[in-house]
């Protein structure tokens, strides 16, 4: 068993401002799934990413992110005529502006056609993997109708379920083999006003997930099974840095423990993974960037310029 993650790789590049400018200042991997990914393969788990990236630094660095935690990358394609996809994170204190486009050149620093294509995940799937996906993307829809490999879906941001009908996302979220569903706060509040429902446990029901997870932010967390709901309030950082990957870590240790306990789900489990859950996203708040927690990271030196001008 590994866990695998699909898609075309991405980086966080965070600035500082100094004066009216702005100053790279990091370049790291990015992306909720990856990050999933990178935090398993930490502790060890055997994990693989089926994937794509420019050939310039950025996707140099997120790829050696990958790999010094033992990632398998070996179904990373590099395209010559590529940028790296990359968010662009200005720091202001412990809070962030997120952008696609190069605050320092004005480039817009995102492509939209995937590298990598459904086909080419045929071809390196193997049939006990766990697939680790991030959001109802144009991507991951057909991932999620094609493989019928189990999978952990996040869905983080209402953006893409407008353009859904229900019976379309029921179509998608019905998935038998759908194991783990997290939901943030307003995606569930989104979703029970599109179904014209009042109770979580209603949701859960409509969805059919095996577990149901809600984050509520610093308000902890609700925890749904078929017949109950266990809220568990967070034991919070006393220095927070950065939220950026706090429940990119936190999922990734509900998957592992979920996994590990034969995906057997009981109150003492809950509360023993969110203990687990709890001490890895304090660890995570403390450090600039999702991935701060794992490894020193890359504090730039010697560029002078932006990332984008850099071969």
């Amino acid at each position: 068993m590994r866990y695998v993650a699909l898609g075309d790789l991405v980086a966080d590049c965070y600035y500082k401002n100094v004066g009216q400018d702005q100053e790279l200042i990091k370049i790291d991997g990015g992306s909720s799934r990856f990050n999933v990914i990178a935090n398993l393969a930490s502790r060890g788990n055997s994990t693989c990413v089926i994937s794509g990236c420019g050939q310039d630094l950025v996707g140099k660095i997120v790829l050696n992110s990958l790999m010094r935690l033992n990632v398998d990358t070996s179904f990373v394609i590099r395209k010559r005529n590529i940028r790296t996809r990359a968010y662009h994170l200005t720091v202001e204190g412990n809070k962030h502006i997120c952008t696609k486009t190069c605050p320092i050149c004005g480039n817009r620093t995102w492509y939209n056609q995937e590298v990598v294509t459904i086909e080419y995940h045929k071809k390196h799937i193997k049939k006990d993997d766990i697939l680790i996906l991030d959001g109802l993307k144009p991507e991951n829809i057909p991932i999620i109708r094609t493989f019928p490999n189990e999978k952990v879906l996040d869905i983080g941001r209402i953006k893409r379920l407008d353009s859904l009908s229900n019976t379309e996302m029921l179509n998608i979220l019905q998935n038998k083999n759908i194991e783990i569903l997290q939901l943030n706060e307003t995606v569930e509040q989104y979703l029970i006003r599109r179904f014209k429902i009042s109770k979580l446990l209603e949701l859960f029901q409509i969805l059919e997930p095996n577990f149901m997870i809600v984050t509520r932010g610093k308000e902890g967390a609700d925890f749904v099974t078929k017949n109950h709901i266990i809220h568990k309030t967070l034991i919070h950082c006393q220095k927070e840095v950065d939220d950026t990957g706090a429940g990119d870590a936190f999922f990734s240790m509900f998957i592992q423990k979920y996994y590990e306990n034969c995906k057997r789900i009981s109150r003492d489990w809950i509360d023993e993974t969110f203990l687990s859950a709890n001490d890895l996203t304090t660890r995570v708040v403390s450090h600039l960037g999702a991935r701060g927690h794992l490894y020193d990271g890359y504090y730039l030196k010697n560029i002078n310029n932006c990332i984008c001008k850099e071969d």
